[in-house]
């Protein structure tokens, strides 16, 4: 079977209900690095840095946008997610690391 982003959709939102989010926008951090002024945080275009809310949230899935299901296997939460807070063996990004630190 091939894989499909429609059934991923499908399963993600039965598994993970957006209720579960607490909207602290870190899911939407494409890159971070040091610099010799702290750390550099780079966020998505979509991502309000104000709101903490993506601006195409409804539409997200139309600019590539990562299901929940996709977000674990890539590993882009935080460990304190409610999306894998209860997964024994998530390892979260090393970056999160460094943010905990500011």
């Amino acid at each position: 079977m091939r894989y499909s982003k429609e059934h991923a959709i499908k399963i993600s939102s039965e598994l993970f209900p957006d209720e579960l989010c607490e909207k602290c926008g870190k899911c939407c951090i494409i890159h971070s690095y040091k610099t010799e002024n702290g750390l550099e945080v780079i966020y998505c275009e979509h991502f309000d840095k104000e709101t903490k809310l993506c601006k195409v949230y409804k539409d997200r899935f139309k600019y590539n946008c990562l299901t929940v299901i996709e977000g674990i296997l890539a590993r882009v939460f935080p460990k304190e997610c409610p999306y894998v807070r209860n997964i024994k063996n998530y390892e979260e990004p090393h970056f999160y690391k460094y943010l905990r630190e500011k």
